[in-house]
């Protein structure tokens, strides 16, 4: 779907599908011709309260402008957010793909108004609404419209709707990568993927192999990489936005399958482990959208490194003594907390680039779910001015955060007799022992680990979010980034 700005006469133009976002006190005249002043008619007579997400539709007895009418209840207009619109808008672009309409032109009316903020939102909506699962050729699938006019008198609408589209395109590959299953997403796959993005951006990428990581003493990714047919990678891609002040690495975690290792998964969902690796998707997806809108003052390092996590005739085991490229050595405890071993090695190599700040994405805990659900991704953060610009741009994009506790007890209960560290404490407070060890391995940089594992994948459609893979972290991190200065 591609986004285009429009002025308010687009609102009384030929169109396939007219959608009006409307609040629940609209009583006066509507764009939209006679489709307008029948809905008009409707909202007074109050056959048609405008809630909340729900929606009239109506369609022309007579040809010019709109064939169909569609509006979009926003409720109190004093009381709408910029997710409000991002919902709007996704509304809008998924009953635009159910009646078939190829184009849409969106806007408001009665006392809802756009705002950059809103105008983004709602455009961000319309793309993530556009997202189909690539694996599967359905006949009976929805076609989202291809085009999509957004009507408004903000200044600079199209650079917002600019913006909108790259980020949803990069939530967008996000839940591609995830989607995909972990046979056709394997860790070569996502090196290619971030290569291509790479290319078409303009941007630096370094793909170190098997033998690079043994020259690196990358023990830790090795280590988890034993049991598996597939070559481990680290990835690092690189954008330098105009006269940078700040540089900061993103890392991920691109376990492309976690069986558990030696210490198997139970059966039930493991098929949903192919999503372990939407830590290293989203910094791949972060990546495109900057090179795409290429904001000044930003030096970003993407990070990602991938394998998957099988129990081969080699694999690593229970007990086992890794030592990582930082020097210190993990005890293995449980093969299926290998995660954090990953990102190890992944988080001392970001320390070579000098950051500001490390932020690190990655599905590392089940307790995180037990804790937050899908709703919120858990921060754990030591540095407060870091959590500070994380935590408003989660309130600012949707893509929520919930400030975990990070005291040195948890650092005490990874503590080794035989090893620095061991890589699990057992399940009581494990998403606080698995920060705490992250951290070890980023000493004296500031470093925000989020814990997505509730939040980059859920089995419900609701909003913008389909069935599958989520994109989250994208939106957030460049809201954040975007805004590092102020």
């Amino acid at each position: 779907m591609r986004l285009s700005a429009a002025p308010a006469s687009a609102l009384s133009s030929a169109t396939p599908l007219l959608v009006l976002l409307v609040d629940s006190a609209a009583r006066g005249k509507l764009p939209g011709g006679a489709l307008g002043a029948r809905a008009a008619t409707l909202i007074r007579g109050g056959a048609f309260k405008a809630e909340p997400r729900k929606t009239l539709l109506l369609h022309a007895e007579s040809r010019g402008g709109a064939r169909v009418l569609l509006l979009i209840g926003m409720g109190k207009a004093a009381d709408l957010s910029a997710e409000d619109f991002r919902r709007a808008g996704a509304i809008a672009g998924s009953q635009a793909a159910e009646l078939g309409a190829g184009a849409l032109v969106l806007g408001t009316a009665g006392a809802v108004d756009f705002d950059s903020d809103r105008l983004q939102a709602a455009g961000e909506g319309l793309v993530l609404s556009g997202y189909r699962y690539p694996g599967k050729q359905d006949a009976a699938a929805s076609t989202p419209p291809k085009k999509a006019a957004v009507a408004s008198s903000v200044r600079g609408a199209a650079a917002v709707l600019a913006a909108a589209q790259a980020l949803g395109e990069g939530a967008n590959l996000v839940r591609e990568l995830g989607d995909l299953p972990g046979n056709t997403v394997t860790p070569r796959h996502l090196a290619r993927t971030a290569q291509a993005v790479a290319r078409k951006g303009r941007l630096r990428c370094r793909v170190h192999g098997r033998r690079d990581l043994q020259r690196m003493k990358m023990g830790g990714i090795l280590a988890v990489n034993q049991g598996s047919a597939e070559e481990p990678f680290l990835i690092e891609m690189e954008y330098v936005g105009a006269r940078p002040k700040a540089t900061l690495c993103i890392v991920g975690k691109g376990l492309t399958f976690d069986s558990g290792g030696i210490s198997l998964k139970p059966a039930d969902k493991m098929e949903d482990m192919k999503y372990d690796m939407c830590g290293g998707a989203a910094t791949i997806g972060l990546m495109q959208a900057l090179a795409v809108l290429r904001p000044p003052g930003l030096r970003v390092i993407g990070i990602v490194g991938t394998t998957d996590n099988m129990p081969g005739p080699s694999a690593y085991k229970p007990g086992d003594v890794v030592r990582t490229a930082s020097g210190k050595t993990i005890e293995v405890i449980n093969t299926d907390a290998e995660g954090r071993i990953v990102l190890a090695d992944a988080l001392f190599h970001a320390r070579k680039f000098k950051p500001d700040a490390i932020i690190d994405l990655a599905t590392l805990t089940g307790a995180i779910v037990v804790a937050l659900g899908s709703e919120v991704a858990g921060l754990f953060c030591k540095d407060d001015a870091l959590a500070g610009r994380l935590l408003a741009a989660g309130e600012r994009t949707g893509e929520k955060l919930w400030r975990m506790p990070t005291y040195e007890a948890y650092a005490e209960k990874i503590k080794s007799r035989v090893a620095d560290v061991k890589n699990s404490s057992g399940r009581e407070a494990g998403s606080c022992t698995a920060a705490a060890f992250l951290f070890t391995f980023t000493e004296g940089v500031p470093h925000a680990h989020l814990d997505i594992a509730g939040t980059a994948w859920d089995g419900r459609r609701r909003d913008y979010h389909v069935e599958g893979g989520s994109g989250f972290g994208v939106r957030l991190l460049y809201d954040a980034l975007l805004h590092w200065d102020d």
